[in-house]
C-alpha cells in the first residue's frame, strides 16, 4: 500500500471525529502531519494547532530540514500552550498552571477565542506530556473529562498526536479510556524505512476493509 491510501484515509474524515494517533516510529508524525496539511490545502480547510509544551515545533522543523514547510498554509493559526519556543503565527497564548483546573479554564476561555468560524482541522500536540505531569487519578480524571467535553465538538476534525511508549508508562493508563471515547484509533510503527499504519479503530476501515497500511518514507520524502 502507498501514500494514497493514507491520503484517502484523512480525506474520508468527517467533521465531529476525533483520532488519537499513538506513535511509535521515528517518522510516524511528520509523515501524518504532511498528509492532514496537503488535505487541508486541497479543501481550503483552516487548521488550528495546539502546541503544549514545545512538542509540535520539533515536528515542523525536522519536516522543514525533508524540504517541507508546512507553516507556509496560510490558514493555520497555532494556540501555544506553555512552553518557550515560537513558531509559526501564533494568536494565542496559555501559560501553563500547576493547578489543573485554573489551567483548563484558561485553555477553554482561549480555544474559543481562537477557534475558525468555519470547520476546521484541530491538530494537538503534546497531550502525553499533560498526563504525564498531572499523573495521579483525580488529575487524569479531570482531563479525560475536559476531552470528552469537546469529543461532541462538530466543527472540527481532531487529531492527538501522542507518543505510545509515554502513554503505556503512565501510572494512571488513560490511554484506553481515550481509545474507547474517540472515533478513530490509529497505531503507527516503523519497519527499517517503511512506516506501519495500524488502524485499531476507524469508520473508513470497515468501509475500506485495511487494517494496516504500509508506507515506504521514500513515497513520502524521496529519496532524502
Amino acid at each position: 500500500m502507498t501514500i494514497q491510501v493514507l491520503r484517502s484515509l484523512i480525506c474520508e474524515k468527517e467533521f465531529g471525529e476525533t483520532v488519537i494517533v499513538e506513535n511509535s516510529s521515528y517518522m510516524g508524525v511528520e509523515v501524518l502531519l504532511k498528509v492532514i496539511i496537503d488535505v487541508a490545502k486541497e479543501k481550503g480547510v483552516p487548521i488550528l494547532i495546539e502546541d503544549i509544551l514545545d512538542t509540535f515545533p520539533v515536528y515542523a522543523q525536522h519536516l522543514k530540514l525533508l524540504g517541507n514547510d508546512i507553516l507556509s498554509y496560510e490558514k493555520i493559526n497555532i494556540l501555544k500552550i506553555g512552553g518557550v519556543e515560537d513558531l509559526g503565527k501564533i494568536t494565542a497564548k496559555v501559560p501553563f498552571e500547576s493547578d489543573l483546573r485554573v489551567y483548563l479554564s484558561m485553555y477553554r476561555e482561549a480555544f474559543a477565542n481562537v477557534t475558525p468560524r468555519e470547520k476546521f482541522y484541530d491538530l494537538v500536540f503534546g497531550l502525553d506530556r499533560l498526563f504525564i505531569l498531572n499523573d495521579m487519578p483525580v488529575e487524569s480524571s479531570t482531563i479525560l473529562s475536559a476531552i470528552r467535553d469537546y469529543i461532541t465538538n462538530h466543527q472540527r476534525i481532531a487529531f492527538y498526536f501522542v507518543e505510545h511508549p509515554l502513554m503505556d508508562e503512565l501510572m494512571t493508563k488513560p490511554l484506553p479510556i481515550i481509545e474507547d471515547i474517540v472515533t478513530s484509533v490509529l497505531r503507527i510503527e516503523q519497519d527499517r524505512e517503511t512506516l506501519i499504519v495500524n488502524v485499531i479503530k476507524d469508520p473508513w476501515a470497515m468501509k475500506a476493509r485495511t487494517k494496516k497500511i504500509m508506507i515506504p518514507i521514500r513515497d513520502v520524502f524521496g529519496g532524502q
